[in-house]
């Protein structure tokens, strides 16, 4: 399985990095528009929403080429915590595509929302 990629400082994100902790939720619609709602799992998930800017050539180029090899949210890969620095296993991106804006000579900003998931 893959890593995500780390910027040229070591770190996987700068700061703030946001963290919301949610549990998987299930529902079933029912033809007079009402639903039921259920946990699918008693464990929890986390998302991350990493903010990047300011990033060399390198680095987004590197961000770019990892998110093309994972086809956007639909393959796994390995993922550093950056608040506790554990390896998360079974990660994925959260959308299909990635926005990466031009700032500056050798400087470019984007914004990824990764997530746990069961596998």
């Amino acid at each position: 399985m893959d890593s995500f990629p780390l910027l040229s400082s070591g770190a996987v994100s700068q700061y703030p990095t946001e963290t919301r902790v949610g549990q998987g939720v299930g529902i079933i619609r029912f033809l007079d528009g009402s639903d039921q709602r259920f946990l699918r799992s008693s464990h929890t998930f986390r998302r991350w929403r990493i903010e990047l800017s300011l990033l060399s050539q390198a680095e987004i180029a590197s961000l770019e080429l990892f998110f093309n090899a994972q086809k956007g949210m639909f393959s796994p890969f390995v993922f550093k915590d950056p608040g506790t620095n554990t390896q998360i296993p079974n990660c994925r991106f959260a959308s299909s595509e990635m926005d990466a804006d031009y700032v500056g000579p050798n400087a470019h900003s984007t914004s990824l929302w990764i997530m746990e998931t069961n596998g």
